[in-house]
This record gives structure tokens, sequence and C-alpha cells, in this order.
């Protein structure tokens, strides 16, 4: 019992400390930066996915096809999922086929399915996190906890571009902290499971690792296109910069790109 505690604490601690932290970045620049934080966002979601939940996804599991199938499918799934939340929402105020971006440029900001794809995509990576730090702490505690800081640092650059897509799909401060926090906390459920039952569901880590690469469509259909569409090409290029600097972010915090 005393190591399941443990994985309790040290779940909680990298998943609701790196989301509290991330926030705190977040809303401390979002007003004066919010189009600059956008393009940080992507750079971020991107370098994330591609360089390291996708690199452990295929490592980890013997045929790469299905953990492309897996990716495709989720991607599909985020597709469906935002054109019905989206359309549920706004069909009454707006005609479907305006973006998300136009939807919110009303005094009244709605959420959309971007933000509530990109809790789900989280949700599923915090899982695998928890997996990951029980699997962890079953070899030795020390070992656990310095798995559960590594995790902690690496999610800061992530959580704080799954805030800008909320606030971005019209989410407020507070709800896009309670959800995070929610979202966060299915760490604690994945090393429960890692404790109990790491032998069965250890086939599953590459599987989540795949569906939590799928905040890449988010990125690439909700973020991009806006950053994309500049009248002044001088603007395109500082945005361009911008996701560099994201880019740029994520690999000084997780420690450079995927290696074992």
């Amino acid at each position: 019992m005393t190591t399941l505690l443990q994985i309790l604490a040290a779940t909680l601690l990298s998943s609701v400390l790196s989301i509290v932290l991330a926030g705190l970045i977040s809303f401390k620049f979002l007003d004066r930066y919010m189009s600059k934080m956008l393009c940080i966002s992507a750079g971020l979601l991107l370098t994330v996915a591609f360089t390291h939940l996708l690199p452990e996804a295929f490592e980890i599991h013997e045929n790469a096809a299905s953990v492309g199938w897996t990716l495709l499918v989720s991607v599909l799934f985020l597709f469906c999922l935002e054109f019905a939340l989206s359309h549920q929402h706004h069909s009454h105020v707006n005609p479907p086929e305006h973006t998300i971006s136009e939807y919110i440029k009303g005094s009244q900001k709605r959420s959309s399915g971007a933000g509530n794809a990109i809790l789900i995509g989280d949700a599923f990576h915090n899982f695998t996190d928890g997996i990951l730090i029980a699997s962890a702490f079953m070899v030795s505690s020390g070992l656990g906890w310095v798995t559960a800081l590594a995790i902690l640092a690496h999610e800061i650059p992530q959580e704080v571009g799954d805030f800008m897509v909320l606030l971005h799909s019209g989410f407020e401060r507070s709800k896009a902290l309670l959800w995070n926090v929610i979202s966060g906390l299915t760490s604690m459920l994945g090393g429960i499971a890692g404790y109990f039952l790491l032998d069965r569901v250890e086939w599953m880590v590459p599987y989540a690792f795949a569906i939590a690469a799928s905040f890449i469509y988010i990125a690439l259909s909700d973020l991009m296109p806006e950053i994309a569409h500049q009248e002044k090409p001088e603007r395109f290029y500082v945005q361009l910069f911008f996701i560099l600097i994201g880019m740029a972010m994520a690999v000084l915090a997780t420690g450079g790109l995927h290696e074992h």
C-alpha cells in the first residue's frame, strides 16, 4: 500500500502542479500576447506529438501500422466530435461553415469542439503518464519520483498549449483551469491501473500515446489556418517565428528529441 500511496501522490503532483503552473503562465501573458501565444501553442503541440508521443508509440509497439490506424481513427473521431459540438452550440448564431475562430468573435464566448477535443486527447495522455509512473515505482521509489518530476517538466509546455486552445475556443479561465485539472486527474487512474494491472494493460500504452497525439489535428485544423490567413506577409513571418519558439520550448523542456 505504501507504493500505491506514493504512486497516487506522484501522479497527482505531476499532473495538477504542471497544470497550475501552465495556467499561471498562460493567464499572465494571454491578454497582451494572445496571437503570439497561439503560435507558440501550435509549435508546442506539434513538437510534443511528433517528437515524443508518436516515436514512443512506434518504438514500444511491434506493429507500427496499428499505431498509425489508431492515430487516424482518433483524428477522424475528433473531427466528427468538433463538428457535432460546434454545430450544436453555434448553428443558431452563425452558418455552420464558419470557422471556430469566427464563432468566438461575439461578445459572449462559447465553448467549441476544439476545446472539448483537446481535453479528451489530454486525458488519454495523462492516463498513459500515470501508467509510466506506476511502472517506475514498481522498480524503485527513487525511479518513480524521478519519473514523476520528469513528466511534470515535460507536461508544462504541452499544458500551456492546451490552455491556449481552451481559451481561444471560448472557455472562461476558471472553466479552462477546472476542466484541465479534471483531465489531469486521469493520471491517477493510470497510476492505479498500472499498480494493479500493469501486466495486463501494458499493451494499451502505445495506443494511448497515439490517441494523445491526435491533438495534431487541433493544431493543424484550428490554429495553423488562422495563422496562415494573414494579409501582410511580414505578420505571417512574425507568427512563424513564434511557432519556432514554441517548438524550441518543447525541445528544451523535454530534454531534446526522443532518444533511447
